[in-house]
């Protein structure tokens, strides 16, 4: 749970936004010592964009990434005190999600993750303190890039695509489709819009926090390789 007024009138014990700052800070000052390159996984603060901002203007080779619930969601859904909405790094306030829109789209932020975490009905559907942090991110990725970013299709595939296949230095990834290559596809309807069901999501896991959350996109077909695995929402075998 994010420190603040929402936790303080919750009774929930709260993470502040300067611990996970303050941690970033001090990795930007050490890989800019000794020159080494940096990785942020999920940032989630505006204090913590404003640290990397500043280290790319030093030229400190760091590169950092943004969940999709970041993106989306702040720490007043958890007022239900639904461990669905429990999540780690927690989920922070609106002007948080305001500042990592912003940095994801002038690139202070460089990947969308999904920090896909299924769990077990038993280890979310108990008491707030009791739950483990995490939720599924994997098939509703898309659909919050589009309802974040709008249909600006070569930002989505630099966030998602080849920015985060430079970083991990995947050279067969992140390769925009040409005539006799290789590549993993996805065909998607832009102009349709889907209801989120957990019972219909094709992980064995519920715990989703976007629930009858109606998002933009619908998948059409997914290729790996050359071959349809899912043709319109059913997987073929």
């Amino acid at each position: 749970m994010h420190e603040g007024e929402v936790s303080t009138r919750l009774g929930l014990i709260g993470w502040p936004a300067v611990a996970e700052e303050a941690i970033i800070a001090r990795d930007v000052l050490l890989a800019e010592h000794v020159g080494s390159r940096l990785h942020v996984c999920h940032v989630s603060t505006a204090g913590s964009v404003e640290v990397l901002r500043q280290a790319k203007t030093r030229g400190v080779r760091v590169t950092a990434e943004v969940t999709p619930h970041h993106l989306l969601l702040t720490d007043e859904r958890a007022e239900t005190y639904d461990p669905v909405f429990k999540v780690n790094p927690p989920l922070r306030t609106a002007a948080d999600v305001a500042a990592l829109r912003a940095a994801l789209a002038d690139g202070v932020i460089d990947v969308i993750a999904t920090d896909h975490a299924p769990h077990a009905v038993e280890d979310k559907e108990c008491e707030w303190a009791y739950a483990r942090p995490g939720m599924l991110g994997l098939e509703t990725a898309l659909s919050i890039a589009l309802d974040v970013l709008g249909p600006e299709w070569d930002l989505i595939a630099e966030r998602m695509s080849r920015t985060p296949a430079r970083i991990a230095g995947l050279t067969g990834h992140g390769v925009d489709p040409a005539p006799g290559v290789p590549a993993n596809l996805t065909v998607i309807d832009p102009a349709a819009r889907r209801t989120i069901e957990p019972t219909e999501l094709a992980s064995r896991s519920r715990n989703t926090p976007y629930a009858r959350m109606t998002l933009p996109g619908r998948i059409v077909a997914t290729f790996l390789r050359g071959e349809p695995t899912v043709l319109d929402g059913k997987a073929i075998k």
